[in-house]
């Protein structure tokens, strides 16, 4: 499958140009994904859970999915689509499920769960099973945090540290250190100590998903990831290693999973 790179510099703000790759990466990676899975979008009810910018939403919403996008903070989204709608609120808020539905075919967490905190991911996973429905599915996303680039330092980063892989295991005061001592802002050091401390491992992951009753039903891990090669422009690579736990943390740098709930 080809991906075009995208280039910042091509774009007149980094809001479009982020909502394009948004979009992009789940025309060319993601809907083909759920076709290939068997799992169609057309008239689907959709949650997408940390939505940002609005992009792979919209792209859900063209494939003819009725959609919500649900993030904490206001992203001043545009509505595109009679089929999509975009709201600011927390999902462990006591009111979420009023607010946002409880029977959704699809729900989406894309690169969310390493940002929840340590102590609230268990309470996290366990609530996305109040917004879906009995025969609904959840498509998860994320990079381990032992991986090269676990601690988001591609992302966050300025100096040339954003390209050093395996920042995550430098000791956080040791690194924050080296970090003022580089000029990086505030703000990415506040960024990186979040990955930091919200931490998401593999092996923790999957205990997750164990004590929940949740069924495994495909997962997929890559050497480079689809965003690698719309962002980056490196070339996409699924990893053969997903037998072997302990190189699976330590290194790919991305994961997919569907998940049910179980019935028994």
């Amino acid at each position: 499958m080809a991906i075009t790179h995208l280039k910042p510099e091509s774009y007149p703000s980094w809001k479009e140009y982020y909502w394009t790759y948004q979009k992009k990466l789940a025309e060319l990676y993601y809907i083909p994904l759920f076709a290939k899975w068997g799992v169609p979008l057309a008239g689907k009810k959709v949650l997408d859970v940390g939505c940002g910018d609005g992009g792979f939403t919209a792209a859900l919403a063209d494939a003819g999915a009725t959609c919500t996008g649900v993030e904490i903070r206001d992203f001043g989204w545009e509505k595109t689509h009679a089929n999509l709608r975009f709201i600011q609120h927390d999902i462990l808020a006591d009111d979420a499920q009023s607010i946002l539905g409880n029977d959704y075919d699809i729900i989406i967490l894309r690169d969310v769960i390493e940002h929840i905190s340590l102590d609230n991911k268990h309470q996290f996973m366990a609530a996305l099973q109040g917004f879906i429905s009995s025969q609904g599915i959840i498509l998860m996303t994320f990079p381990p945090f032992y991986s090269p680039f676990g601690l988001h330092q591609q992302t966050f980063l300025k100096s040339f540290l954003k390209k050093m892989p395996y920042l995550g295991w430098i000791p956080g005061p040791i690194l924050d250190m080296l970090l003022k001592m580089l000029g990086e802002s505030d703000k990415a050091r506040a960024d990186v100590k979040e990955i930091r401390e919200c931490r998401m491992t593999l092996r923790h992951y999957k205990k997750i998903l164990r004590e929940l009753n949740y069924a495994l039903t495909n997962e997929k891990y890559y050497l480079i990831r689809p965003s690698h090669e719309l962002r980056y422009g490196w070339k996409l690579r699924e990893s053969r290693m997903s037998r072997i736990p302990i190189l699976r943390e330590v290194l790919i740098l991305g994961s997919v999973f569907k998940l049910s709930i179980r019935k028994d």
